[in-house]
């Protein structure tokens, strides 16, 4: 399809057409490039986040960068006939390492938060790790 200025082809298509051009010249699939694009919503608010210890979030921080490393992930993932099974490939170190990071965040008495540990959260989580590892 090529983009035509006469409206012949919807504002959509020119859209989806204007990606798909982007995406084949920058490489959709460098991992590298889908990071930085991917980490320009979280980059401010995690240096915020380091700036101002009083105010510093693990799990905040936790989250922030397993979400721009699951968007670098699936940007970087070629749609493809194997895209799920690549994408799952590139997602389980991601979501390991958000576990190892997100669990003591959620019930160490010793984590940064904003809040103090709800009891109850805690004692849920616990109960979920013990249910999940028997």
């Amino acid at each position: 399809m090529r983009i035509e200025q006469n409206g012949a082809v919807t504002q959509s298509e020119k859209v989806r057409e204007l990606i798909r051009m982007a995406r084949e010249q920058v490489g959709s699939e460098s991992f590298s490039r889908a990071y930085l694009s991917s980490s320009e919503v979280a980059a401010p608010i995690l240096a915020e986040c380091k700036s101002d210890p009083e105010s510093r979030s693990d799990v905040c921080e936790a989250l922030l960068i397993g979400v721009a490393e699951i968007a670098a992930s699936v940007q970087a993932t070629t749609r493809d006939d194997a895209f799920l099974r690549n994408l799952e490939h590139g997602l389980l170190p991601v979501a390991e390492q958000l576990v190892k990071q997100l669990l003591p965040a959620l019930i160490s008495e010793h984590a940064n938060r904003t809040e103090e540990v709800d009891v109850d959260r805690k004692q849920r989580l616990l109960h979920l790790i013990e249910t999940l590892t028997e």
